[in-house]
């Protein structure tokens, strides 16, 4: 039986939103006052959110600064969100700004930087959460790694401004279904990477109940969606579908077919990886291991 490579070793890494949006180097505002400073946060949730009805926190941004070596030198303030000068309708600037934070906390793999990284994807949730607010897609789907994986370690937001009792901060976050839940919303509105992750979790019984045949349907359409345009998605959520066939996950097993299905996924894979994205070396192997003992199993048969 092939199993599905471990996603932790391949999650989002590049967390879909960064790319082409708003950086926060250019919000770095040219006024003299700002400055730099070692005690500065990773972010900071604005004082004036407590008096407010916004269920989402303001938040102030900040940024690193590194030294003419290129050194870390410190974080400064850049700017806070929501932007009183500056309309985000769809949350394509939250997005990007989350994105900015989730990238950053991926970059830390050192133990000693744990509480940096947990930071970087708490800042990573609340952006996020301002985004799928008004109905970002992505934003929703990136919702659905960083609950997932535990990205924030347990240290989710919850509103707590109106709590009164020591069990209303103990109580556990359902962090298993809030990722089906954003993943869900996000499948439903056409993400194809959403549509194969949403798959996993209805295989796995995760924050769900399992359901072979809800898994089978979500990488059919995963495969659908994902068309060439971008191989990574394309390559995973085709060695899926060629896994249900192999096994007989919410179909009839269909050697002939998986193997189809897992030359899809080489093609795919292997452009990936070409094109830099290692964390898709296991899977392309996988894939390469399958087509050879399908294919053995096909000769012997005739």
């Amino acid at each position: 039986m092939t199993s599905l490579n471990n996603e932790n070793n391949r999650a989002i890494e590049e967390n879909r939103g960064a790319e082409g949006g708003p950086t926060i180097e250019e919000d770095r505002t040219a006024d003299e006052d700002w400055t730099l400073a070692t005690d500065v946060p990773v972010f900071e949730i604005d004082d004036a959110w407590y008096g407010s009805d916004s269920p989402i926190p303001y938040i102030w941004i900040t940024a690193q600064v590194a030294d003419e070596d290129g050194s870390v030198i410190g974080r400064t303030y850049a700017t806070v969100y929501p932007l009183e000068e500056e309309p985000d309708p769809d949350g394509d600037i939250a997005l990007s700004y989350g994105a900015n934070y989730y990238i950053e906390g991926m970059s830390y793999t050192d133990p000693e930087d744990r509480e940096t990284r947990i930071q970087c994807f708490q800042a990573a949730e609340i952006l996020y959460l301002h985004a799928a607010a008004k109905g970002n897609v992505i934003a929703h789907a990136n919702l659905g790694y960083v609950y997932s994986y535990d990205r924030c370690e347990g240290r989710y937001f919850v509103d707590h401004r109106s709590s009164e009792t020591e069990e209303d901060y103990l109580r556990p976050y359902p962090r298993e279904q809030r990722a089906f839940e954003c993943f869900s919303y996000a499948a439903e509105h056409g993400d194809a990477e959403a549509c194969y992750k949403l798959g996993d979790m209805y295989k796995r019984g995760t924050g769900c109940n399992a359901n072979p045949l809800k898994a089978f349907e979500c990488y059919a359409k995963a495969f659908e969606l994902s068309g060439k345009e971008r191989p990574t998605v394309w390559g995973s959520s085709t060695f899926r579908l060629a896994d249900a066939y192999e096994n007989g996950l919410g179909c009839e097993p269909d050697l002939e077919k998986a193997l189809r299905y897992y030359q899809h996924a080489e093609v795919g894979l292997d452009v990936a990886v070409r094109s830099g994205e290692h964390f898709y070396t296991r899977t392309l192997s996988n894939a390469r291991a399958a087509i050879k003992r399908i294919k053995q199993e096909l000769d012997g048969a005739y």
